[in-house]
């Protein structure tokens, strides 16, 4: 094992999380189960699945960048870096995306603007595409722009200077007050009636804190590396206060969808976010690093990124078929996670393992990033 670049396998634990929580909540939303009832604030929430992916890229993209800058060594090469981030994330979505609109009729798709749009991840910059072929990749456009951003910023960290620590959490407080600001711009200065979402609210600025969270994470572990025994020994309390800010988090909230996520619920989704993700990359025992550990968690991980890509066209799909309402729901949920599974598998073990362990044989394993916890778990 690389002594400044460890692998945190149970990160990909953490991920099946973000996973179940984003398919439970389009599974509740085709239903329309959040117009009312009981639990329907709580339901409305568990799209904190994406903050929790973009903390756990955050964390995990950036720890090498942090480990070199904290031993003065040079930063991870630009080439194979950017090789692994497309290997990552292009191959199973250039693959899913054209059968998704096959099967569900998405003809602008595959048209000329189309293919530049959804193929080249920029369809966030079109008010009227954004969730437009698979819809949750709205987040993948967010992802790429942050893989773009994350060498210029570990450049002008080090450009800036200063004690490590210390400078890496006051420019990463920076990012996040900026980002603040962003979305305050734009709450205000956009009429509240304005349908949908505008480009300016889903682009990388908009969720640059959920990032900076996960980064100074990355941040504190190269910084405290073998000194934390305390936070080993409470890992569990992060997992209590996670919950008690999702109980926060979801009350009081009913109605309207899109009209709900307030600056202090999107700022709180980003804590839930790093608290989850704690106890996989700090510590070596306790109960929740035991319950991280279950092979069938890890195994959900390793697969979930297929898992995201495939989940709600196949809901979509079974919908169109007339599977949606019978045992209140519970046949499509059911039929559609089964299938969604196997979709996931069939992604992960004919597409995007083999490409990983190519890049992983051809540019190496210095610097591991976020496909390495993959492999090792797989």
């Amino acid at each position: 094992m690389n002594a400044r670049n460890p692998r945190f396998p149970l990160v990909d634990s953490v991920r099946a999380i973000a996973a179940l929580s984003v398919f439970a909540y389009h599974v509740a939303f085709h239903l329309e189960l959040f117009r009312s009832g009981r639990f329907a604030g709580w339901g409305m929430q568990l799209n904190i699945g994406v903050a929790i992916f973009f903390v756990v890229s955050g964390f995990l993209l950036y720890r090498p960048f942090a480990a070199a800058r904290h031993a003065g060594a040079p930063p991870p090469s630009l080439l194979p870096y950017a090789v692994r981030r497309a290997l990552r994330i292009v191959p199973a979505y250039w693959v899913a995306l054209p059968v998704v609109a096959l099967v569900l009729g998405l003809s602008d798709v595959f048209t000329p603007h189309g293919i530049v749009k959804y193929f080249g991840f920029l369809q966030i910059y079109d008010k009227d595409a954004i969730i437009g072929g698979i819809g949750p990749a709205w987040t993948l456009c967010i992802e790429v722009s942050f893989y773009v951003a994350l060498p210029l910023y570990a450049l002008l960290a080090r450009r800036l200077g200063g004690p490590v620590a210390r400078s890496e959490l006051a420019l990463l407080a920076l990012i996040a007050a900026a980002s603040l600001g962003w979305k305050l711009l734009f709450r205000y200065a956009v009429p509240t009636d304005t349908p949908g979402w505008l480009p300016a609210q889903v682009s990388l600025p908009a969720f640059a804190d959920h990032f900076a969270i996960g980064m100074a994470l990355a941040v504190i572990s190269v910084a405290a590396r073998g000194r934390t025994e305390r936070l080993e020994r409470y890992s569990w309390l992060a997992w209590v206060l996670a919950f008690l800010a999702f109980v926060a988090l979801s009350g009081g909230v009913t109605g309207q969808v899109f009209q709900v996520q307030s600056l202090w619920r999107h700022e709180l989704r980003g804590v839930i976010g790093a608290l989850l993700l704690a106890p996989a990359v700090f510590g070596a025992g306790g109960a929740v690093r035991r319950l991280l550990a279950q092979p069938w968690l890890l195994w959900l991980g390793a697969i979930s990124y297929g898992f995201y890509l495939w989940h709600e066209p196949v809901i979509i799909a079974l919908q169109r078929q007339g599977l949606d309402s019978s045992a209140g729901g519970v046949a499509l949920g059911v039929v559609a996670f089964a299938i969604t599974l196997a979709l996931a598998a069939a992604s992960w073990y004919l597409v995007e393992r083999p490409v990983l362990r190519w890049g992983a044989r051809r540019f190496g394993r210095r610097g591991s990033e976020e496909i390495e916890p993959r492999v090792v778990a797989a």
